[in-house]
């Protein structure tokens, strides 16, 4: 039986503007998991490059990561449509009840820097 648990944080951006400066800062830092661009849009995800073992650590990592960007990347920053935090559990049997907590600070961190938060639950793979 499957145990339900925290997977990682993603941070996931969409942009109509360049965001390659922003997407060069993070690397340096950070697991570039996806980067798209088209002619209407820019797409990237990343993760911390630790193994967080909570959202509330794993958030934490990767807004220290945003807010020692440079002017150009956080510049591009500011003009992504969408700046989330994509927390990814795996679902499960076991335990009953499964809680994270988020921690106030980390909130406001988060809404300091402008960005959301979303959840993700991967069912359980029988």
């Amino acid at each position: 039986m499957a145990d339900i648990q925290f997977l990682n944080v993603d941070l996931e951006l969409e942009s109509q503007q360049d965001i390659s400066a922003l997407v060069a800062d993070l690397d340096k830092r950070a697991v570039v998991l996806h980067y798209d661009k088209d002619d209407t849009r820019q797409l990237a995800r990343f993760e911390a490059n630790s193994d967080a073992i909570s959202p509330d650590k794993a958030i934490n990592e990767l807004c220290e990561l945003i807010e020692s960007c440079s002017k150009a990347a956080l510049k591009q920053w500011l003009g992504c449509s969408r700046r989330t935090f994509d927390l990814g559990f795996s679902s499960g049997h076991s335990p009953k009840c499964f809680n994270e907590a988020i921690s106030a600070d980390t909130l406001l961190r988060i809404s300091a820097i402008g960005a959301g938060i979303e959840v993700t639950i991967y069912a359980v793979e029988e």
